[in-house]
């Protein structure tokens, strides 16, 4: 599938307020929110080609070959901190639910052991139970949401980034 997104200059692809070489500045939040929209309305997975429409007086070879290149990183790079995200929320889900499961037994013996009231270990097996519920959450919400980020940015990373002359643009 394509998606074409006419610019009328490079700078269009790059937030307005750096103004670095088109290597190192950084990408326009319009364009990674335009880019957002079309993927979803596409589906899934659905980014191969990435096709940049601009007027043909407006083009310079080097500079594009420079902009994929620059976006292409950025995809990967933002593929790559969501991908360790989710391993590091994974990580902190199971720890949370080793100290919950840790917890009920250990309030248990320990009530049991110090003569405690029924209400003093019941009171003590509340932080048992929000370590675990609190891990199962992060470990069920969160990682979707690192898993939908990151295949949006693999879709992107993948897809294949030209530009075109706007003049007599057809659409595939």
């Amino acid at each position: 599938m394509e998606i074409a997104i006419a610019i009328d200059s490079y700078d269009d692809l790059f937030s307005d307020f750096d103004i670095r070489s088109y290597g190192e500045r950084a990408i326009s939040r319009d364009l990674l929110d335009e880019l957002r929209l079309r993927l979803r309305k596409a589906g899934p997975g659905s980014a191969s080609d990435l096709v940049f429409l601009v007027p043909r007086e407006a083009r310079k070879e080097g500079d594009e070959e420079l902009i994929v290149e620059r976006l292409r990183r950025f995809f990967e790079e933002r593929r790559a901190h969501y991908l360790r995200e989710d391993r590091r929320n994974a990580r902190l889900a199971a720890l949370f639910v080793a100290i919950g499961l840790a917890l009920s037994p250990a309030a248990s013996l320990a009530a049991a052991r110090l003569g405690a009231r029924p209400l003093l270990t019941d009171f003590l097996l509340i932080p048992a139970w929000f370590f675990v519920w609190n891990g199962l959450e992060l470990f069920l919400k969160g990682r979707g949401e690192y898993r939908r980020k990151r295949a949006y940015y693999e879709s992107l990373a993948a897809s294949r980034t030209s530009f075109r002359d706007i003049e007599g643009y057809a659409p595939r």
